[in-house]
């Protein structure tokens, strides 16, 4: 057998290996491509999931009523009385005051649901109140966190001084749709 592979010229060898180690290549390339059109798509799913959270975010609420600022409606009412929320913000806020000292009321708004959805870890009788407020009603449990999320933003407005700003330096409301400001820009 082994005369058999010695006999055989160089010249066969070479054309046998060259095409092997050209499909080799190739077959790299490919699986190269393969796993970086993989790791493009896990991406392009993990920003279409965050879009759609995003989304489904921004439906109206069943708890909250549109408006500035946010309230809460009859049923995020009956949620805050039914899970204490008032109570559970008043023993919340002194942790968040002093991050929300200087914030603007849109500020501490945004902060406030960023801290319930994101960073509140409830107590376990108060985790599972929440979640059968939410099985009752048929909403989600966002929408649950969104009444203390109110309760929490209500209660810190409450605790400013009096004669710290609750809007910054600019005190003048927003327009209206169709309104216009007086435009004091620097020119």
């Amino acid at each position: 057998m082994k005369e058999f592979f010695t006999n055989i010229p160089l010249t066969v060898w070479v054309a046998f290996l060259l095409p092997l180690i050209g499909a080799i290549f190739v077959l790299g390339q490919w699986k190269g491509k393969v796993d970086s059109d993989r790791a493009s798509f896990k991406e392009f799913m993990k920003e279409v999931r965050n879009d759609i959270k995003e989304m489904l975010r921004r439906l109206p609420s069943h708890t909250l009523a549109g408006g500035s600022p946010l309230q809460l409606t009859d049923l995020g009412r009956s949620i805050s009385e039914r899970l204490g929320a008032a109570a559970l913000a008043q023993d919340m806020a002194p942790f968040l005051q002093a991050q929300t000292k200087e914030k603007k009321p849109y500020e501490i708004q945004e902060k406030c649901f960023d801290y319930v959805r994101h960073e509140y870890e409830p107590p376990d009788e108060v985790e599972s109140l929440i979640k059968t407020c939410a099985y009752d009603h048929g909403i989600d449990l966002g929408q649950v966190l969104d009444v203390l999320a109110v309760e929490l933003r209500d209660k810190l407005l409450a605790m400013r001084t009096p004669g710290e700003s609750a809007e910054g330096p600019f005190r003048a409301p927003c327009p209206a749709a169709g309104e216009s400001r007086p435009h004091k820009g620097l020119h």
